[in-house]
């Protein structure tokens, strides 16, 4: 694609502007001037000093992950391997997905209460002509070139490539106005993958339709953005501090790098790439903390590390967006955030099982020298839903040739995670103790993106059994990111986590609602952390309350809670246990929970207060779990409520 064509086909679009609100599946975004103006990256003019120095640095030819049909030295090792011949039998019946108007538009009229059924569809298009595209590029006997034509003509003819989320007053389906999204970005580097995997079996008419889709729906999009620097809502991901921003900046940059000819417009692609993705890692707290739970850590920093290796591979290594400390923080906290066992908390819009993606930490592993023995291994990856990332773990890549660390540090280190900056602790037993029980402390604040109101809340594991905690996320309802409704589900809402009912108020959202760590005291037998989480409530009178996590790892283990709380009249005071366990109260001041074979006795008191008990199944679409409220019996200036938990033999 000449340089001449892309600047025609951006003044073409020039003058097409559109104001978005846009509200995603994943998160509402109301980007205004000022945030525009005080991002940590702020649009800005591209630097053609740093496009000239990036341009001397890229290979003279475009390429993407892998190689294509024709070179078939890895390709044939990956056919006789035999992980893929489950997949090859399937695709002997596979029929290509077909694009549904009724999926599309099942939200805007009104048949849906969620978008899922057209996001589902829209991505589903994006894998089947990754798959097919594996299929011929696996056996490379022409059955599946058809299939791949055909699949390739019908995604470039559709309406739209963005999610139905996203497409308000549907601009991008109308070819009013196109946008970049989660799902765009992920059609155009699908489709760049296919044409470079594909190579001559694609037509050159078809090849040359395929580019110019590119460039009006996804290329000429962002460079009017950044050359107008409008303040317009669209393409708002450049300037985003979540999973918006690598994710979207991933597909964009990996698609540039992939097929443009012209070296200069690759440059500034990857200029772009370099200098934005920084908004993404200013989402992360400087201890490396994710507010966005262990699924959009896979999702968004996964998507980094395909931005990071594009870059790699185009520059010879000459570009690491690894050479930043922060990143070696960013990629500790998935193990770091793991209780025990292989089991971690549902942390905002995380579900209850979700785990690290094992190749993407892998590919940290090797990189970054993190020494995870667990993650020490190359696997022969045999994903094929995936033209981006499952080709790039399966070919070589920068990780390759690197050998793992091992791991040095000693057992005391392994017994608690502290992000010190955001309040969050792990507490873990001695490695070859008696104890099998295991904490995560949330500290942070309620304007984290995807935050349920939860300061304070906490998940306890024992053995390999979630026992009480954090319930995760629900299925994204249609409203569920319109500050309006969001709150008003209890789940994700504080009344749902084993958090304070303050006055009878639940937590409000917002930055200013934030944990402020009072105390530590962390020793090879004892953690102990004492978090002041007042600033979650607006409750007038509210003169202190703190939260005091006792974590003791002596014999079996125990963990005990200590609600500390002052007003300046008399109100009432409300905790809660948060379970999916089976529960029953063995006495007037004790429950036992059982799930799975694990048996945890919970004891409760308040000194100088009768404590009331009163459960509530909640669901709200999602998996249902028990809410138990433990309550002042009567109006108090001052008190504590203590809560224990230690397993039960």
């Amino acid at each position: 694609m000449k340089k001449a064509h892309f600047k025609s086909a951006y003044y073409t679009h020039l003058l097409l502007t559109a104001k978005i609100i846009v509200i995603t599946g994943l998160l509402t975004f109301k980007i205004s001037v000022s945030i525009a103006q005080t991002a940590p990256f702020p649009l800005r003019p591209i630097d053609e000093k740093r496009v000239q120095e990036i341009e001397k640095m890229l290979l003279d030819k475009p390429s993407g992950f892998g190689e294509p049909y024709n070179k078939r030295k890895v390709w044939n090792s990956l056919l006789k391997s035999g992980n893929y011949d489950q997949f090859l039998q399937a695709m002997k019946n596979y029929s290509f997905p077909s694009f549904s108007k009724d999926d599309y538009f099942s939200l805007s009229n009104g048949s849906a209460s969620s978008s899922n059924a057209g996001l589902t569809m829209m991505r589903k298009r994006a894998e089947g002509l990754a798959k097919v595209t594996w299929a011929e590029c696996l056996q490379n006997e022409g059955k599946y070139t058809r299939m791949v034509e055909e699949g390739l003509r019908d995604i470039i003819n559709q309406k739209s490539w963005v999610s139905p989320r996203v497409d308000y007053d549907f601009k991008n389906y109308n070819g009013v106005e196109y946008s970049v999204d989660l799902t765009s970005s992920l059609y155009a580097h699908t489709i760049a993958q296919t044409l470079y995997m594909m190579g001559n079996k694609i037509s050159p008419k078809l090849r040359k339709e395929a580019m110019d889709a590119l460039y009006t729906r996804i290329f000429n999009p962002i460079h009017r953005k950044i050359s107008t620097q409008n303040d317009n809502k669209e393409n708002h991901f450049l300037i985003a501090d979540n999973n918006w921003n690598h994710v979207c900046l991933a597909g964009l940059v990996g698609a540039a790098l992939t097929v443009i000819e012209d070296k200069h417009e690759r440059a500034v692609f990857t200029y772009i790439g370099e200098y934005y993705s920084r908004n993404g890692l200013a989402g992360f707290n400087d201890d490396g903390y994710c507010g966005e739970g262990v699924i959009y850590y896979n999702y968004g920093f996964g998507h980094y590390i395909l931005l990071r290796e594009s870059i790699w591979q185009a520059t010879g290594g000459k570009i690491d967006l690894f050479d930043d400390p922060k990143v070696q923080k960013i990629a500790r906290y998935a193990p770091n955030i793991e209780i025990i066992n292989g089991v971690y908390p549902a942390i905002s819009d995380c579900r209850e099982g979700a785990k690290p993606d094992e190749a993407m930490m892998i590919y940290l592993n090797r990189s970054l020298g993190l020494g995870i023995t667990q993650y020490d291994t190359l696997t022969n990856q045999s994903g094929t839903s995936d033209n981006r990332k499952n080709v790039m773990m399966a070919f070589p890549n920068s990780t390759f040739s690197l050998q793992p660390k091992k791991n040095i540090e000693k057992d005391e280190s392994n017994i608690r995670s502290f992000f010190e900056q955001t309040g969050v602790l792990v507490c873990r037993p001695v490695p070859g103790s008696s104890a099998n029980i295991g904490v995560a402390l949330k500290g942070g604040n309620n304007g984290e993106s995807h935050n349920h109101n939860d300061i304070g809340s906490y998940t306890i594991v024992q053995g390999n059994q979630i026992m009480a905690g954090d319930p995760g996320v629900i299925p994204y309802a249609s409203n569920i990111f319109d500050p309006k409704y969001r709150y008003t589900y209890k789940t994700v809402g504080s009344y749902g986590h084993p958090v304070p009912l303050v006055a009878g108020k639940p937590q409000r959202p917002g930055t200013q609602a934030k944990a402020k760590t009072v105390r530590t005291d962390f020793n090879l037998q004892k953690d102990n952390i004492t978090l002041d989480i007042a600033s979650a409530y607006e409750v007038p009178g509210l003169k202190k309350l703190e939260r005091t996590m006792d974590y003791d790892r002596s014999d079996a283990g125990r963990i005990t809670f200590t609600d500390s709380f002052e007003y300046a009249k008399p109100e009432g005071f409300e905790t809660a246990i948060s379970t999916r366990s089976e529960w029953k109260q063995t006495s007037d001041n004790t429950l036992l929970l059982t799930r799975e074979s694990e048996k945890m006795l919970v004891t409760f008191s308040s000194p100088g207060n009768k404590l009331l008990l009163k459960s509530e199944k909640i669901s709200d679409g999602g998996t249902p779990y028990t809410r138990i409220g433990i309550s002042v019996s009567k109006p108090v200036t001052a008190g504590q409520i203590i809560i224990t938990y230690k397993p039960q033999n």
